[in-house]
């Protein structure tokens, strides 16, 4: 974690609601605490993710950014049973994807990855349900299926 710029508090207000209504994730909290707000993390049910991700808890963090009116953001889940780690990022580390991009490790199978990403929606609230529902309903059951 860690990207320039600076927070808007009111869009950490409605991203932390929308962690909170999501039915995968519980115990949003701000970090490192709810006075420096640096991004959320929010805990995973391990019984909610397919295929099941236990014993440990893993997480989803969220930070959000703003440089000028340009976004730069990260929604990035990491399993600690295995290792996985997926998530999209908007930044300046692959300009060759653009400025959106989905990365993904696999430590398990050796797999990992980036790709070009989109999202439609430019509200941060509306990103950040799509790309939950994305990763919890497409991108975690196909990249951790056992092959």
């Amino acid at each position: 974690m860690g990207l320039s710029g600076t927070t808007d508090s009111s869009v950490y207000e409605g991203l932390r609601d929308v962690l909170k209504r999501h039915p995968v994730t519980t115990n949003v909290v701000y970090k490192p605490d709810s006075i420096a707000k640096r991004y959320l993390q929010a805990e995973v049910d391990p019984d909610r993710v397919i295929p099941p991700a236990g014993p440990e808890t893993p997480t989803l963090a969220v930070e959000w950014r703003f440089t000028g009116e340009e976004a730069f953001y990260r929604v990035h889940y990491a399993n600690p049973n295995t290792g996985f780690n997926c998530g999209w990022h908007r930044d300046d580390d692959h300009p060759e994807l653009g400025p959106l991009h989905f990365q993904y490790e696999n430590p398990q199978n050796g797999d990992d990855g980036h790709e070009r990403a989109r999202f439609s929606k430019t509200v941060p609230t509306e990103i950040l349900w799509t790309a939950l529902d994305r990763l919890f309903e497409e991108r975690i059951p196909t990249l951790t299926a056992k092959s």
